[in-house]
């Protein structure tokens, strides 16, 4: 049993952690809560009762959730700001916003003329994670996660919930393909999202300011390659198809095209790029399907090992 509790760490799917003390969360939240209690002079001095402390904090905490969460504006300077980087280092050769209705959409050519769509969202455990719908004229479709602003949960944690939780389970349901799932915003590469990633890749000119307002750890300007995560080929059938091959950097190229514009040889490319393996079986109550997260195409290594889940829409 233990055995299996460790290969279900969720946290894994990723190697960078949050530098904020866990253990801090609680003694924030204390502190707060008690303040009425230990620090009556300073409600005092904002005219507020100790009765009415514990509903205008709940009312503060709602109204300030929606301030502190990246902004749809945020999100696509930061897109938006790679994009140009892409097409200015060559491995695209142009974009364009094609988002309505607050939807964070864009078109871009890559150099052989194939034509991706990238759909953007935010947190990988948040609802809109599974609102997407491929354009009929992609060649290839591309989910690119932002979540700069939430640090209660580990990076890992959210790709994991992005990837097993949401979007593998549409693409089994509704069979319609996701060809790769970008993990990178203005937080990787900062203080409280150090990067482990090598120096020598990514990118320090101009870029990180360009992109976000958020400063680069130690100090510098270095923006990191991106979080590339390659999906099967094809849908995932218990009959027909129960283990779909996965896409490689040859056939998913705008994964390829992120990493040679953040400076990854060809030769570290593989080494740089994680994956998703789906495999799918028939059982008497209906169909199911078991995620394996991992890295690096040359020398595969599995980071988490998911658990069956019976696919809900049955």
């Amino acid at each position: 049993m233990h055995a299996r509790r460790e290969e279900f760490r969720e946290e894994q799917c990723l190697q960078c952690r949050h530098q904020l003390d866990p253990g801090k969360l609680q003694a924030t939240k204390n502190l707060l809560v008690q303040l009425s209690t230990t620090q009556p002079g300073i409600l005092d001095s904002a005219g507020i009762q100790a009765n009415e402390w514990a509903p205008l904090l709940r009312m503060a905490i709602e109204s300030m959730r929606g301030s502190f969460a990246a902004s749809g504006a945020e999100k696509r300077r930061f897109i938006e700001a790679v994009l140009n980087h892409m097409e200015a280092a060559g491995t695209i050769t142009e974009w364009q916003f094609v988002g309505q209705k607050q939807r964070q959409d864009y078109r871009v050519t890559l150099p052989d003329e194939r034509v991706v769509s990238i759909e953007a969202k935010g947190c990988g455990d948040g609802n809109n994670m599974g609102i997407w719908d491929r354009p009929r004229w992609a060649d290839e479709f591309v989910i690119w996660s932002q979540c700069p602003e939430s640090l209660q949960h580990e990076p890992g944690e959210g790709v994991w919930s992005a990837l097993a939780t949401r979007i593998i389970s549409k693409v089994i349901a509704e069979e319609v393909v996701v060809d790769c799932f970008v993990f990178f915003d203005g937080r990787c590469g900062s203080e409280l999202r150090r990067c482990p990633k090598n120096r020598s890749h990514g990118v320090e000119e101009d870029l990180r300011p360009r992109a976000s307002d958020i400063p680069g750890q130690d100090g510098g300007s270095w923006m990191p390659p991106p979080c590339v995560y390659l999906l099967p080929r094809s849908v995932a059938d218990p009959s027909t198809n129960p283990v779909p091959p996965l896409h490689s950097l040859d056939t998913c190229r705008f994964a390829a095209a992120m990493l040679r514009a953040f400076n990854v040889p060809t030769q570290d490319a593989p080494a740089e790029t994680h994956w998703a393996r789906v495999h799918a079986e028939n059982r008497s109550d209906g169909r199911y399907y078991q995620v394996i997260i991992g890295s690096d195409l040359a020398n595969p290594r599995q980071l988490v090992v998911g658990r069956w889940k019976r696919l809900r829409r049955d």
